[in-house]
Parts: structure tokens; sequence; C-alpha cells
């Protein structure tokens, strides 16, 4: 098991019982010293209190956040050693219905938001390096009907990182995604989980046998934020094989 004692993370997009809460508290576990951050103020402090770690309320789509968040770790820890985006911004809608409001919001969060938080992190990473991972999904890859807005911009997330690995690993800056499916403790999935018929056949699509859970992620978010991970610039499909494309 990794140790993280020493190390700085920020993880942006906690909530009670969602994947960015399940990978701050595994980070704590191992030593890390954690921010947790959100737009939701009161989710954010309410989860910093139960993990014992520092807070701070940041907006995605507001560029002076992520500054002021990247800046805050630096003052209180000296660096920014490994920073999550587990943002996400839901939206089931058939695809004739989607308003240009709306999908500019899944963009504003998904894409542009994606987009500055990479820029934010590795400006923080630039001269000591450091990992940065992005939650994707699943469903950037295995489609989903009614879903086109929010799996279009996962994808386009899929590719910020990519360019972006490519441009900095030179300085030590390692981006990665991960690709979960459906997911115990994951909101979004929240009212589809929640009837047994459904959660039976989701279950019997995965080869794996089951659903997902944060705390898979979380070990997958762990491996990759260690030192002896020599890989950037993928997207890793934890999913349980969810994801593999198949023809039945």
């Amino acid at each position: 098991m990794s140790d993280l004692k020493g190390k700085t993370a920020i993880i942006i997009g906690v909530s009670q019982a969602n994947i960015g809460r399940a990978i701050a508290q595994h980070f704590v576990e191992l030593g890390a010293d954690v921010i947790v951050a959100g737009r939701n103020e009161a989710e954010v402090d309410r989860t910093s209190r139960e993990l014992g770690v520092l807070a701070r309320r940041c907006d995605i789509t507001l560029e002076e956040d992520l500054e002021d968040l990247a800046r805050f770790a630096i003052e209180r820890y000296g660096h920014v050693d490994i920073a999550v985006n587990a943002v996400g911004a839901n939206l089931v809608r058939p695809f004739l219905e989607v308003t240009r409001a709306e999908l500019d919001a899944v963009v504003k969060t998904q894409f542009i938001g994606t987009f500055q938080f990479l820029q934010a992190m590795i400006r923080a990473m630039e001269t000591s390096g450091g990992s940065i991972i992005q939650i994707s999904s699943v469903s950037a890859s295995a489609l989903l009907p009614d879903h086109a807005a929010y799996l279009a911009s996962k994808a386009a997330g899929d590719v910020l990182v990519k360019a972006a690995a490519v441009e900095f690993g030179s300085r030590g800056v390692r981006i990665n995604s991960i690709a979960p499916g459906p997911t115990e403790d994951a909101p979004m999935a929240a009212s589809v989980l929640a009837d047994a018929s459904v959660r039976a056949q989701i279950a019997s699509r995965i080869p794996l046998g089951r659903l997902g859970t944060g705390r898979d992620v979380a070990a997958a978010a762990l491996w990759l934020a260690g030192d002896d991970c020599f890989v950037t610039g993928e997207v890793l499909q934890v999913n349980g094989g969810r994801g593999i494309p198949r023809l039945y």
C-alpha cells in the first residue's frame, strides 16, 4: 500500500457519499494533507470536519476560485503534489430536447471547468511536478441514450488530459483520467440504482459482476498519485469491464 505522508492533495467536487469524498478519505488514511473543495460550502465544510482536513469553497467554472484554491494549498503546505477533479454535471435529456442553456451549463462545468482546473493545478506543480487526476466516465466511450451533452463533454475532458500530459510531462506533471461505470455511492446514479431490478440488470452487464464503489475509484486514484506510477495521458477504465466494446 502506498504511503502519502508529506504529500498535499487537493480534491474538488466533494460532497457526502460521492467519489470525491471516497478519494479524500482514502488519501487521509494514507497520511496525505488533504484539502477538500467544492461549490456547496455546507457539504464541503461537513466533509472537512468529518475527515479532519482543510476546506475551501471553489466553483470550478470560476478561474479566480481555482487560483485561490491552489494559492491556499501552497500557503498552508508549501506545495501541491496531487490534484483530483471529481466535479460532474449530469444531464439526461433526449438529444432534440436539450436547450442551449442546458448545453452551456454542462460545457461550462465539464469542459471549460476542466480546462481551467488543469491550468491552475499545472501552474501549481510545474516547478516540482505532481499528479493530476480527472474523474471521467465510462459513458465517454460506452454510450448511453439521452446523455449526449454529458458524455461528449466528459470525452472532451479526456482529450484535454492527453493534450496537457504531452505538453507538461517534461516538467514532471503526470495527468490522467479515471473512467468509472455505475457506482454505488455516486449521487448521479442514486435514483436509477434505487430500483433493485435495474441494479441487477446493470450488474449483469458488468464482466466482474457487480457495481463499482467509491473505494474502487479511490484505489485507482492512489496508484495514479503515487511516485512509482509511470503513466500519463491515459484513461484508466475502473468499471469492472463495462467499458469493453462488445457486439451483444
